[in-house]
């Protein structure tokens, strides 16, 4: 029989970009007075998202939550964005509200005029048809703090060949025990999903699969503390019935790095100094002064000269967008022999030495540390809230 032309032509994949945990206006306090400049690159990020979108013929934009920080930040941070995501009006933008932009009467996604291309999912199970892309996404936002998984979807996809997208800012566990939205196996397996789109936990997952569905976590596109180390970014790629080629794309304007660096060669500040920034440059290449560092120092420091911290810093940060050393070293010293000084300094190292006899590990590295701050002390050169 001969088959007429319908003039649908099936869609087979779709290119899409997945990002999430964005927190515009999020401030990183123990940056000081790099604070606020460093509060307004969240938003330059997102820009430079949308512009990787645009210039990948991205059809999609999947925002798992968190866009914002809160609900209460500034129209400064709210405005831009809103403009930036009508600056690409063939790009369609999905929004799964998070934890801490929740789709309530103070939400901002409520409260401004919407650009025309930007979709919000509800505080209920929700889909959104796209005929002219043959896709259908699904979700639901945060309407609190809170909010509880469930075990199924509950809305079944149509088996009508049209890709099936979901949006959620929650955790995948093993049971419902969450406030944050958990998403379990079982819900994955049996979605019907072909791909789902995650927001909520900052660190990137690869793409994972549970029955026929594709998952995965992008993790945030900046990170904003020393406890969100390394490249961030999003995915982008083509999903589709059985396909996912989505491929991670750095972002981020800064890295967060913790490094370790021997310093037992150096015999002064500068000389520590210039030591840091080669061992980071060579690891992190032209660009490593942009970033911000948490470095511990290690080594032998001589007994009788101390590390100067102060120092080493002041002339780190002539060149380090911002950095923060802690002291590791240890003195390098006969302390069988200063146990011998008839002096306040031998009694010291005397007591250090019956410290030291069946210490376990941790005690062990609790009476060095003593040691070196205590002979530091000796030699004048201990800083104020040095053990901190």
């Amino acid at each position: 029989m001969l088959k007429l032309y319908s003039g649908v032509i099936p869609v087979e994949k779709i290119k899409i970009l997945h990002c999430a945990d964005i927190h515009i206006g999020t401030a990183e306090s123990f940056l000081n007075t790099l604070a606020e400049s460093r509060r307004a690159e969240t938003l330059v990020t997102f820009e430079r998202i949308i512009d990787k979108a645009s210039e990948n013929n991205v059809r999609v934009i999947a925002i798992a939550g968190d866009l914002f920080d809160s609900n209460s930040i500034e129209s400064a941070f709210i405005e831009p964005v809103f403009k930036k995501i009508a600056s690409v009006p063939d790009i369609k933008v999905i929004y799964a509200a998070g934890n801490h932009d929740p789709l309530n009467s103070g939400s901002p996604f409520l409260k401004y005029e919407l650009p025309k291309n930007l979709y919000v999912l509800g505080i209920k199970d929700s889909v959104i048809a796209f005929d002219d892309l043959q896709l259908r996404v699904y979700g639901r936002s945060f309407e609190s703090v809170c909010l509880y998984g469930e075990e199924r979807f509950t809305i079944t996809p149509q088996d009508d060949g049209y890709i099936n997208l979901m949006v959620l800012h929650g955790e995948v566990k093993s049971d419902l025990n969450s406030e944050y939205n958990a998403v379990t196996q079982d819900f994955i397996k049996n979605s019907k999903m072909d791909y789902i789109a995650l927001g909520h936990i900052h660190k990137r997952t690869e793409i994972l699969k549970a029955g026929d569905t594709y998952y995965s976590y992008c993790g945030c596109p900046e990170g904003q503390g020393f406890d969100e180390c390394g490249e961030k970014g999003v995915y982008i790629g083509n999903i589709g019935k059985g396909i996912c080629e989505l491929e991670f794309t750095a972002v981020a304007k800064r890295l967060h790095i913790r490094e370790s660096v021997d310093i037992s060669n150096c015999e002064t500040p500068a000389a520590a100094a210039d030591t840091v920034l080669s061992a980071i440059k060579l690891k992190y290449g032209e660009g490593f002064a942009d970033n911000l560092y948490r470095i511990e120092l290690t080594g032998n420091s001589p007994a009788e000269k101390a590390v100067n911290l102060s120092e080493i810093t002041a002339r780190l940060s002539d060149r380090l967008y911002f950095v923060k050393l802690k002291d590791r070293t240890e003195p390098f010293t006969d302390i069988n022999t200063l146990a011998n000084e008839i002096s306040l300094k031998g009694i010291f190292a005397k007591k250090m030495l019956e410290s030291l006899n069946g210490a376990d590990e941790e005690q062990i590295n609790t009476v060095k540390e003593a040691l070196k701050l205590g002979l530091k002390a000796f030699a004048g050169e201990v800083e104020f809230n040095e053990d901190r």
